[in-house]
């Protein structure tokens, strides 16, 4: 199984938000394998390094600084006084050591009886660097963090490295940068820009920008070909108690996040943070601290703040990053033509086949498909921390689903599956019409948008005015009975011929 996992290393720079990412990303470790977690600074936190200034180490800067927090309204560009800072909003150091020897410790038999193997304690911590925390965007020196980062860009394991980044770019830059100093100008180094191009992807960077601007500074004129994916739907954001999509928005809003993620599944959930818990938020301004307050006031212009209730779901900004990666069945993080949980990946740069829903607006329908259904195994593995096999749900197992095909317009198909579940659930099978990793745009688009089959075997009649290369996805949901429901999925690719 480990060959097959997805290999990520996240960078972290341990905004709140990224701590619940972790907390969540824990939940997986037996299914993606994390080479490595490595703290990272940004435009939101920095430690200093003692004896410098955030001009000094970095003369182009974003961050907002004292103005985010101290300003009624804060201006959209940088804080020309932010040079000064000799830290800013420093995170607890060592904050993830101490959840993998303490909570995650607690949680992890239990985890590994219902999830079979997650990587031990100590070799989490084995595997957590320090990289580039000094300032926002700084890559003066090598750090432990970003010679992981290097060393894992230049060995020998074939599969796709998923450089996840959650904070600034400035480590994962670093490390690039160290690529280059050691092979620019030698025989091999056409030969490197080519491995890293092939094996090296990039998560979490919007506009050709991370959390600082260390990429287009130093690291896209050494690797400009460098793949950085995006994913039309958002997950995780302060706003979702308020915003999130029609049919799942009850379990963003209190009590569920409570009753279900954290009451009774001990400490690892326990470290999971949602509005109005009562927690003080180390080195972070009254302004940010949404566990005592629970209103939320980022100073925008327009934007009056909002007030959530207590318990209401409150972050996990940086889950976007791993949840397209996660083996369900969905085929679009080996292949953008497919969709993920958060719909079919795009280039930055490019843009999205998927119209997305404004932040601040509540959507119309349910424009994701698949979230209703994250959420719902989110609560399932939540009480893998501290129940036994017998007391908990586990996932459908889908098998010898039709292997992809062409048919002509007018052709009817027949497609075909078979489900078991562990636990011995009954299994609620539903095949649909995928418009979002589609292509066929044709007159009978509707009809096939509203076509369903609740059953293992389906037939399915091409449209007449289909026209050879147009791409017909569909995607098989099976969802388990349970009271904490788990779903997977199969998805078939129909090329007209």
């Amino acid at each position: 199984m480990t060959e097959e996992r997805p290999r990520v290393i996240v960078t972290t720079d341990m905004e709140v938000d990224d701590m619940n990412s972790v907390v969540h990303l824990a939940l997986h470790l037996n299914e993606l394998d994390v080479a490595a977690f490595v703290y990272t600074a940004s435009q939101y936190h920095f430690q200093g390094d003692g004896s410098h200034t955030l001009a000094e180490a970095n003369p182009h800067w974003r961050t907002k600084g004292k103005r985010a927090y101290e300003w009624p309204v804060v201006p959209h560009e940088p804080d020309p006084e932010a040079g000064a800072l000799t830290s800013y909003r420093p995170f607890p150091e060592g904050w993830m050591e101490r959840l993998w020897l303490g909570p995650y410790a607690e949680a992890w038999p239990h985890l590994c009886e219902n999830g079979g193997r997650y990587p031990t304690p100590e070799e989490l911590v084995e595997r957590t660097y320090v990289g580039n925390v000094a300032f926002e965007g700084d890559v003066r020196e090598e750090t432990p963090g970003s010679n992981a980062i290097r060393d894992a860009i230049l060995d020998d394991d074939p599969r796709t490295l998923w450089l996840l980044s959650w904070g600034g770019m400035n480590t994962i830059v670093r490390a690039l940068m160290s690529v280059a100093e050691r092979y620019a100008g030698t025989p091999e180094w056409d030969d490197v820009r080519d491995r890293v191009r092939r094996k090296v992807r990039v998560m979490g960077v919007a506009d050709g920008i991370g959390q600082d601007n260390s990429w287009l500074d130093h690291g896209r004129a050494l690797f400009p070909e460098l793949t950085l994916w995006r994913v039309p739907f958002i997950y995780g954001g302060y706003v979702d108690a308020k915003f999130a999509q029609e049919d799942s928005i009850e379990l963003f809003r209190a009590p569920w996040p409570e009753e279900n993620l954290v009451r009774g599944n001990g400490p690892l959930m326990g470290a999971y943070k949602l509005y109005g818990d009562g927690r003080h938020y180390e080195g972070e301004p009254e302004r940010f601290q949404f566990g005592e307050h629970a209103t939320l006031d980022w100073g925008f212009e327009g934007m009056e703040p909002l007030v959530f209730a207590p318990g209401d779901f409150m972050a996990e900004g940086d889950s976007m990053t791993f949840m397209p990666l996660l083996p369900l069945g969905l085929r679009g993080a080996d292949d953008p033509r497919f969709s993920t949980v958060l719909g079919p990946l795009f280039r930055d740069g490019e843009p999205s086949s998927v119209p997305s829903a404004a932040p601040f607006e509540t959507p119309q329908g349910n424009p994701n498909p698949y979230l209703r259904a994250y959420q719902e195994e989110f609560a399932a593995r939540a009480q893998w921390c501290t129940h036994g096999y017998d007391e908990c749900n586990h996932a459908p197992v889908i098998e010898a689903v039709t292997p992809d095909l062409e048919a002509r317009a007018g052709e009817t198909v027949s497609l075909s599956a078979r489900a078991s579940d562990p636990d011995g659930d009954d299994l609620l099978p539903r095949w649909r019409y995928d418009a979002l990793a589609s292509t066929y745009r044709g007159e009978g688009l509707a009809l096939l948008e509203a076509w369903e089959a609740c059953s293992l075997d389906a037939t399915l009649r091409v449209p007449h005015d289909a026209r050879p290369g147009d791409r017909l996805v569909l995607t098989l949901s099976v969802r388990d009975v349970a009271e904490r429901p788990m779903t997977r999925y199969a998805q078939v690719l129909i090329t007209v011929a």
